[in-house]
């Protein structure tokens, strides 16, 4: 793998906060998440962008934010994931604290001041601290308001049950617990999945340390087609993939946290396929679901995301069917033998 630093020649002496932006194939998001982080109050950071093997200007974009703001730093490597490429830029940082940023989200400006006081009031035991976030579409508008969690202090039970910290570009790291803890599985880790390796982190330091919350909605969370979270299989494999490492972690877990975690993730994934247009996914999802917990039957909402989804799938099989029947070719010569049958038919009605 090919790695290149370009750091700039003022670059500050000590930031407060490393923010880490991992980035593939983003010029679409990447200017307007650079300038939300650009604009924080909080102003003794350090932004590590990681392009990851991108193929479009995400280079360029970022280059652009380096040469006219020292705190910009990009890194280059040959394509990894996101696992990897968020692992690349905390080795660089060099904050007492990490904060994560997925390339097409946004930050309110005080999001990261806000969670560094927390942070700092918390003092050592507290590992990490979260905000609260809404989700925005493609064109930045809000789509749902944030569902706000209260919880807070030691957290693993109820954290295993439901991600409840929401995505990837809310917490805020104590870099010294990471470097205890570990950082984030890679793609490679999870057999070739990802899109739980924020949960399982989140997970990993909760074992061992304290959490924070700043009650207050300071992230955007962009929805967009494509992206890493729409994919429901995907996610599930890396879903398992975490839970198999907090259950070898955590022996003495109830198995009842472990069923409900599942039936609530599995059941989010049925809402999101199903909104998403994705029958297959959802039905998968489905299925999922059902086994971890029977009595989800029981739900109208479910059955009627189930019964959409089997209707659509349906119709995409239909479809398939007369599409096929109506380009397959007439075999050659058949029309001319047809043609010669009937000129030598003999004449009158047929006995």
């Amino acid at each position: 793998m090919t790695l290149m630093l370009h750091p700039s020649p003022r670059r500050i002496t000590q930031p407060r906060v490393s923010v880490i932006v991992p980035a593939y194939n983003a010029e679409k998001w990447l200017p307007a998440t650079l300038d939300s982080v650009c604009s924080q109050s909080l102003r003794e950071i350090e932004i590590l962008v990681v392009d990851d093997g991108s193929t479009d200007s995400t280079h360029e974009i970022a280059a652009a934010f380096a040469a006219r703001d020292p705190r910009v730093i990009l890194i280059r490597q040959d394509n990894a994931g996101v696992g990897a490429a968020r692992n690349r830029a905390i080795a660089a940082a060099r904050g007492d604290y990490i904060a994560p940023l997925d390339a097409d989200d946004l930050w309110y400006p005080e999001k990261l001041a806000r969670q560094v006081d927390c942070m700092e009031a918390g003092g050592d035991a507290m590992g990490f601290a979260y905000c609260w976030s809404e989700k925005i579409d493609a064109a930045g508008r809000v789509v749902t308001g944030a569902f706000p969690s209260d919880s807070r202090g030691s957290v693993l039970a109820d954290l295993l049950i439901r991600n409840f910290v929401g995505n990837a570009s809310v917490p805020i790291f104590r870099a010294t617990a990471l470097k205890e803890c570990g950082a984030y599985l890679t793609r490679d880790e999870q057999h070739g999945m990802q899109g739980c390796e924020d949960w399982e982190l989140l997970l990993r330091i909760a074992e061992k340390y304290q959490v924070g919350l700043v009650a207050e909605t300071l992230v955007m969370y962009r929805l967009a087609p494509g992206c890493m979270s729409m994919d429901a299989r995907s996610m599930g494999e890396s879903y398992e993939c975490a839970m198999t490492q907090v259950r070898q972690r955590n022996p003495d877990l109830a198995p009842e946290l472990f069923r409900t975690s599942a039936a609530n993730f599995y059941s989010y994934l049925v809402a999101k396929s199903c909104n998403a247009q994705d029958p297959s996914g959802c039905l998968w999802a489905l299925g999922k679901a059902l086994r971890a917990d029977p009595m989800l039957i029981a739900s109208r909402r479910m059955r009627r995301m189930g019964l959409k989804s089997l209707a659509e799938l349906a119709i995409i099989k239909l479809r398939g069917l007369r599409d096929r029947k109506r380009s397959r070719p007439i075999p050659q010569g058949k029309g001319k033998k047809e043609d010669a049958l009937l000129k030598h038919r003999p004449a009158g009605p047929l006995l």
